[in-house]
């Protein structure tokens, strides 16, 4: 079997660069390139046109990327057969900071009472790390923001929830004109290179807004402590973490109608029984 060649493959496939993905799988450039020599011989067709250095995939190498990626998810699911009648085995789970406690942990423990013999390893990451992590398959599933990207082809979403985005300021600021208040108010960013801060940047530009950036940062429960100390006043998405401070309030933006969708990243073709239900678990929750 070539699983190792498949998913050097894959990722060569994505990032269509075989310098981009020695350094992402860990092998030299010459390595990447000699296993999918391996594969086009094995296979008796190109899987790569090849013009100097540029690498792009062939009409055939195309047609075989789905089929990569459905015999590595085969391959992986042989680990799942289990040894008796009993459901057992580890889901790896990524989670961003604002879904690990109001919408993970609830889960978990309520999906456990179903499924004692299942263990859970849990890694808390920013969106595009964790997307990163599904990729190099060190996660199952994902809980995370919808990326503002095409999705990779042998993924799936399962939306969960749509977040607002809201104005929170420290109970003194007075007002409710969110325009005057993000004039007159230092502004704390979330992260403009994050999914969710991204289209924070792009409200402000469209309605040609330039606030006075004091930090940027992209984990909202540092935004909300210092909006809580009367730094400044944010824009973030709505979630649970706003009620656990009694001195910070948050006005609606009317003009914002984009929304942050939080949801599930996971692979089309590995999906266990007790991965389908721990997704069911999860697609009752909110964040």
């Amino acid at each position: 079997m070539m699983i190792t060649e498949l998913r050097t493959f894959l990722v060569a496939a994505q990032l269509e660069s075989f310098a981009a993905t020695a350094e992402k799988v860990g092998l030299t450039q010459s390595a990447v390139s000699a296993q999918i020599k391996r594969l086009e011989l094995e296979f008796g067709y190109p899987l790569f046109e090849r013009t100097g250095r540029a690498v792009h995939l062939s009409k055939a190498g195309l047609a075989a990327v789905e089929r990569a990626g459905e015999i590595i998810a085969l391959f992986e699911r042989m680990r799942d057969i289990p040894r008796d009648n009993t459901i057992s085995g580890t889901i790896k789970v990524g989670v961003i900071s604002t879904g690990y406690s109001s919408l993970l942990a609830p889960a978990m423990a309520e999906f456990l009472k179903s499924f004692s013999d299942i263990l859970f390893s849990v890694s808390v990451d920013v969106s595009l790390a964790l997307l990163q992590k599904l990729e190099a398959r060190e996660l199952d599933v994902a809980i995370m923001v919808k990326p503002p990207f095409s999705l990779i082809p042998h993924m799936e979403w399962v939306p969960l929830i749509d977040q607002p985005y809201v104005l929170v300021m420290h109970e003194s600021v007075q007002g409710k004109e969110w325009k005057r208040i993000l004039n007159q108010y230092p502004f704390i960013r979330y992260d403009s290179r994050s999914f969710g801060g991204s289209s924070i940047s792009s409200f402000l530009k469209m309605h040609s807004l330039m606030p006075d950036d004091i930090a940027e940062t992209e984990e909202i429960s540092l935004i909300l402590d210092m909006v809580s100390n009367n730094a400044g006043v944010a824009i973030i998405p709505s979630c649970q973490q706003i009620r656990k401070y009694k001195n910070i309030k948050c006005i609606d933006i009317p003009d914002f109608v984009k929304k942050r969708e939080i949801g599930l990243m996971v692979f089309k073709a590995r999906r266990q029984e007790f991965v389908e239900k721990f997704i069911s678990f999860l697609s009752g929750k909110s964040i």
